[in-house]
């Protein structure tokens, strides 16, 4: 199946009715990554403006988990009683985390506080002490530590991300056939486009159309002269060792008709192999059944263990038809594996703002990822925009600014 979007289910995710919230509860962080979208300026948010927040979200947002965001979240000094509250408005709470201070005690205490999961960020240009000079395939090692650590204490489901860059891009079916040698212990997978803008090639223009310094933005950089890697090449990477993985939805972009900017499949398989995934039918049932039940739209799974529901979808998705008649024919010569247990394990490519030559960002359209700034929902990652100027800036090449 070619990657169309007349193949795919484009997810019914809005402003207002939208499975994620992001909350951003510190810009403080104990790693420094290349090409984060946050600068250290104000610190740990207090727990009230939180709260606020998170009122905010429940109202407006209908999500059905809250990403809790930094910085390193795990720094915040009142993150368990953040997770508690988010527990009390009946949303998942979710840590986005660098995994530096985990321990299976302090893993214990989230727990209870009433944590759903978390989504771990490891990749190579993250500076982290004694793996700077470790390769991509190299830090699966890392990986599997705290995968291992997270399933023992059990009932957190457990997702992991990585920024992709043009120098990491042929790691990529590294760290995917990894994660299928733990489909017991990772729910999924999440790749994100580096993207940065060069101040040797541009300015940047505010709201009121003046100049502004965006080299105080953490990601920018001074030069950048490789191709950007897209969505459709890290899908088609993926592809490339995994014939029975197909993405099933997408959200395209602000400005570009033709852009991906999320691509989301579920992955059906076991500790024998990949059985298939399912496809664009299969996630549109499953987003307009948890609607109808929960009366939220469906992106984190909330465990690996549902694989053999997928199968009931059958009659309406051809994929999933597909994936089953190989789950049939394995369990004809191994019958045996009736009772080893099929998993899903979700795997998303996020390709990052596109600078277009209008000056403008191609965006994520109805993006999942938006958080609250001076009472109104804003994109993430272009927040310090806010913080700095007032708003979203503009790029122009340096050639054609002169005179402005």
């Amino acid at each position: 199946m070619s990657l169309e979007k007349r193949n795919l289910y484009r997810l019914p995710w809005s402003l207002n009715d939208n499975p994620i919230a992001w909350l951003e509860v510190t810009d403080v962080c104990n790693l420094r990554c290349e090409g984060c979208y946050r600068s250290t300026l104000t610190g740990h948010k207090p727990l009230e403006q939180i709260k606020e927040e998170l009122r905010f979200f429940k109202r407006w947002r209908n999500p059905d988990n809250v990403s809790i965001a930094g910085g390193e979240p795990l720094l915040h000094p009142d993150i368990l009683e953040i997770i508690s509250f988010i527990a009390e408005l009946e949303m998942k709470p979710i840590v986005l985390t660098n995994a530096v201070k985990l321990t299976p005690e302090y893993l214990v205490e989230l727990k209870n506080a009433g944590l759903a999961g978390f989504t771990i960020h490891i990749d190579s240009h993250q500076s982290r002490p004694g793996w700077e000079d470790k390769t991509e395939a190299a830090h699966n090692e890392l990986r599997q530590f705290y995968a291992d650590m997270i399933h023992k204490v059990g009932g957190l489901y457990t997702i992991f991300n990585a920024t992709v860059y043009p120098s990491t891009f042929e790691a990529i079916p590294d760290m995917v056939q990894w994660g299928h040698q733990n489909f017991n212990k990772v729910q999924g997978l999440v790749f994100i486009t580096y993207r940065t803008a060069a101040t040797d090639t541009y300015d940047a223009i505010d709201v009121s159309s003046q100049r502004v310094d965006m080299s105080q933005l953490s990601y920018i950089s001074e030069s950048f002269n490789e191709e950007f890697v897209t969505g459709p090449e890290v899908y088609d990477k993926i592809k490339s060792i995994c014939s029975e993985y197909e993405a099933a939805g997408y959200l395209g972009g602000t400005q570009r008709h033709d852009s991906y900017k999320w691509l989301i499949s579920a992955v059906i398989g076991s500790k024998h192999g990949v059985y298939g995934s399912v496809g664009k039918k299969g996630m549109e049932i499953a987003q307009l059944l948890h609607h109808f039940f929960k009366g939220t739209y469906l992106a984190y799974l909330s465990s690996s263990r549902i694989g053999p529901l997928a199968f009931s979808l059958w009659p309406w998705d051809p994929v999933v038809r597909k994936a089953l008649g190989k789950r049939l024919k394995d369990l004809l010569f191994h019958p045996w594996r009736l009772f080893s247990p099929v998993n899903l394990q979700s795997i998303g490519i996020i390709q990052a703002p596109d600078l277009q030559e209008s000056g403008l960002a191609d965006m994520c359209d109805s993006c999942p990822d938006m958080t609250v700034y001076d009472g109104k929902l804003i994109n993430s990652c272009r927040m310090d925009e806010y913080r700095l100027f007032g708003g979203m800036v503009s790029v122009v090449d340096k050639h054609n600014i002169e005179g402005r």
